[in-house]
């Protein structure tokens, strides 16, 4: 009884004692280095005027900033596709893609084929607007495919093109706001 008990839990052990020794993070940033050398990335400053497909990576604690986002370029005639990923059982969002936590391996990636609805479109621009980036946003940022990539994180190392230094007034929707405001302003020095 106990050895048959011991089977069952090893999987759930090993992950424990993973953490415990710093592994899953070791091997999940190999893995993340790995996914980096096969993707080849040429950014491209997109005029907000001419954007057609805009993707937004969010979390539901930020629904104003991504409901903010979402109008503005609605307005503007670009399609807009979400993801939104849960670290809780939740409620989910009606009116977008959501990635949740049993769709994560152990190393917390997007199991096969999740999230490749996301990001296997070609967007114009790719807003990150979660204000706490880790292995499972960084993945999905790096995989998207994407001309463009904005948000914020402390870490020197991440997969943005417009990094925006918010650690000042950590908001979405005041992140939302200045990722606007700096394609404005990018848009600006690039027509001159």
């Amino acid at each position: 009884m106990n050895f048959i008990s011991l089977k069952i839990n090893f999987p759930q052990s090993f992950v424990t004692f993973a953490e415990r020794m710093g592994l899953r993070e070791k091997y999940a940033n190999r893995k993340l280095l790995k996914a980096e050398a096969a993707f080849r990335h040429q950014p491209k400053i997109p005029s907000l005027e001419s954007v057609k497909k805009v993707g937004i990576i969010w979390e539901p604690d930020e629904k104003e900033a991504y409901r903010y986002l979402k109008e503005y370029f609605t307005e503007k005639g670009a399609a807009v596709n979400a993801l939104c990923v849960y670290y809780n059982n939740v409620e989910f969002a009606t009116d977008t893609n959501s990635l949740t936590p049993k769709e994560l391996d152990w190393l917390k990636f997007p199991k096969e084929g999740k999230i490749t609805h996301f990001t296997e479109k070609q967007y114009d621009l790719l807003l990150n607007i979660a204000l706490h980036q880790n292995i499972t946003l960084d993945f999905v940022t790096l995989t998207t495919r994407a001309k463009f990539k904005v948000g914020w994180s402390p870490n020197e190392k991440n997969y943005f093109d417009l990094n925006i230094n918010i650690s000042q007034n950590q908001d979405a929707l005041f992140l939302a706001k200045q990722q606007i405001f700096y394609l404005a302003q990018l848009n600006q020095k690039t027509s001159k």
